[in-house]
């Protein structure tokens, strides 16, 4: 699953700058470092920055009971108002420690709270194993501009 993700992060940022941000529960956090390692494996020195969310934005009260975190993983120039950076916001749903019962997350529809709506969704429900529920079609074509 990583594989695909990689590859599709990497051909979307050929020539630009790149920032992942990752938002999961902070018991999925290898997979952070994880995806940097296979980025990383094709080319892309990468670096992994925890990002702590800005107090003037509402964070969902689910994302701060079930401990989440958002990582970015940042190559090449990045700032702010560097046009050439390729951004992807990736969140991850997965079962959620409540009260000593496991239950899923709210909402089937994941979103990344402090960078706008998801370009992939990674679902560590599946019984078989993490699923990528969607991904942008800018990421899924096979021929990028």
């Amino acid at each position: 699953m990583l594989t695909v993700i990689a590859d599709a992060v990497v051909q979307a940022s050929v020539g630009k700058g790149l920032r992942v941000a990752v938002a999961c529960p902070n018991s999925h956090l290898a997979l952070v470092d994880h995806l940097a390692q296979a980025l990383h494996a094709r080319g892309r020195a990468c670096r992994c920055l925890p990002m702590t969310p800005n107090p003037r934005d509402a964070v969902p009260p689910d994302r701060q009971a079930t401990g989440s975190t958002i990582v970015v993983i940042a190559s090449g120039p990045n700032t702010e108002v560097d046009r050439g950076t390729r951004r992807v916001n990736i969140s991850v749903i997965a079962d959620v420690q409540r009260d000593g019962e496991l239950s899923h997350s709210e909402s089937d529809e994941a979103y990344s709270w402090a960078t706008g709506d998801s370009d992939i969704i990674i679902d560590y429900r599946n019984p078989d194993g993490p699923v990528i529920r969607y991904m942008a079609p800018y990421l899924a074509a096979q021929d990028q501009p």
